[in-house]
């Protein structure tokens, strides 16, 4: 990104199989695609600074001589040995490994996650990127680190967001073909720079990030209580984000894609025959799920009311209307607990999809807002690189100078007024059905 925030080139890899495997993965991954984009990218000789966000909470293990020790543990990896009241989503990973595999972690002399690793790589600098101290005990801290027995030298010192970790070294400059001596930026997790990237740092704004899961992020002054979303502090300080959290939206329409043959059909495209069906066609109900939880999830989930005479559009907007209502339930809770919302700043793959835009304002009834750049992670890092460089002296600053609308999606009130009674339908027949099942004596 050049200073002014607008996009000077862009360049995407997609992952292979193993990436969403928790057992198959290695950090290797990471590094192999990385620098398959930066020999794509056509201005690597004139950048002044690499930002990398990524997922968490990861768990990536090096030894002394810089080398990964297996297992990479994932953030949608579900080992771990938690201990009653310590809020660190990164310790129980950490300690499930120690006692799993006792050999192998007595060689381990750093604990990273995505974006320090990718960092480590490129500068030698081991780090942990945190927000703010508020936030770090959501990472770990020295107390949460004794009370898992833990050695607290593996657990490098916190630097916050826009702080310069180091420079790029001479060996990896030339496997990497960018010039030696760039500064690398701390960046955060994905989710915090998508907050920054769709400037949702101000209270009552609210994004919705989407990718393999999706998140409906509203800025808080204060903590918001309730089960049903999750409250952190956010990347400014001071502030909160409040979020219903789907773990498995981007995953699932993935997958309908793959089983219906439509791996080579553009998004937009399996949208706009999505989009085409009328609405009095009979459609089935898609639900992802029997389990509920916090956290929306596809895991045995079931057609209802499938017939012969419905096909891949019939069944795709089942699946879509599933993940819209999804958003839609996710803004009732936020606004239950005193989280207006005005509107959703979409940020991900779905911000460049027109016709999903469109829908999902429909069904939720609230403007769907698209920035310059679609892709709000970008953004952030872009905010977060511009601190570092001292180009502005705060993340929210710099949020606010950078982000642009370039789309906004009005609901349309006649197709809002039947999404809101297939709302209300479909959240009937989704607890009738569990119910059922719970009835039956299904886990």
């Amino acid at each position: 990104m050049r200073y002014d925030g607008t996009c000077a080139h862009f360049e995407y890899e997609r992952l292979p199989a193993e990436a969403h495997d928790a057992d198959r993965f290695t950090a290797g991954l990471w590094m192999t695609h990385f620098s398959r984009l930066l020999r794509r990218m056509i201005e690597c000789q004139t950048i002044t600074g690499v930002v990398i966000s990524g997922n968490g909470p990861t768990i990536v293990a090096v030894d002394r001589k810089g080398r990964e020790v297996e297992p990479v543990m994932l953030w949608f990896d579900g080992r771990e040995r938690r201990i009653s009241g310590e809020p660190s989503f990164f310790l129980p990973k950490v300690a499930w490994f120690a006692e799993t595999f006792p050999r192998r972690f007595a060689s381990v002399a750093l604990l990273l996650s995505c974006p320090e690793y990718l960092s480590y790589r490129l500068t030698g600098e081991a780090c942990t990127i945190s927000p703010s101290d508020e936030f770090s005990s959501f990472i770990w801290t020295p107390d949460g680190i004794a009370r898992y027995g833990l050695d607290p030298s593996l657990f490098p010192p916190m630097v916050s967001c826009g702080t310069v970790i180091g420079a790029v070294q001479p060996a990896i400059a030339a496997e990497l073909g960018i010039p030696v001596g760039v500064p690398v930026i701390a960046g955060g997790s994905d989710f915090l720079m998508s907050l920054l990237g769709t400037a949702t740092v101000l209270p009552g704004r609210t994004c919705d990030r989407a990718g393999t899961s999706e998140g409906i992020n509203h800025c808080s002054a204060g903590v918001v209580d309730d089960p049903r979303l999750r409250c952190l502090p956010h990347a400014v300080a001071g502030r909160y984000n409040v979020a219903g959290i789907l773990s498995s939206t981007g995953r699932i329409f993935e997958w309908f894609r793959q089983i219906s043959g439509q791996t080579s059909v553009a998004y937009a495209d399996m949208l706009e025959a999505i989009t085409a069906l009328p609405f009095d066609r009979h459609i089935p109900w898609f639900f992802p799920s029997m389990h509920r939880g916090a956290a929306w999830e596809f895991s045995r989930g079931m057609f209802i009311e499938l017939g012969a005479q419905h096909g891949v559009a019939e069944m795709g907007r089942a699946v879509v209307e599933s993940i819209g209502y999804a958003v839609r339930e996710s803004v009732d809770i936020l606004e239950e607990n005193g989280c207006a919302i005005d509107e959703l700043r979409v940020s991900g793959g779905q911000a460049k999809n027109g016709p999903w835009n469109q829908m999902k304002a429909d069904m939720i009834g609230k403007p769907i807002i698209v920035g310059q750049i679609a892709d709000a992670e970008i953004v952030g890092n872009a905010c977060a690189g511009l601190v570092g460089l001292g180009r502005y002296a705060r993340l929210d600053e710099a949020a606010e100078a950078l982000y642009r609308v370039s789309a906004r999606y009005e609901p349309d009130a006649a197709r809002h007024r039947r999404y809101r009674d297939g709302y209300d339908r479909y959240q009937q027949a989704y607890a009738a059905f569990r119910r059922a099942l719970a009835d039956a004596g299904s886990p």
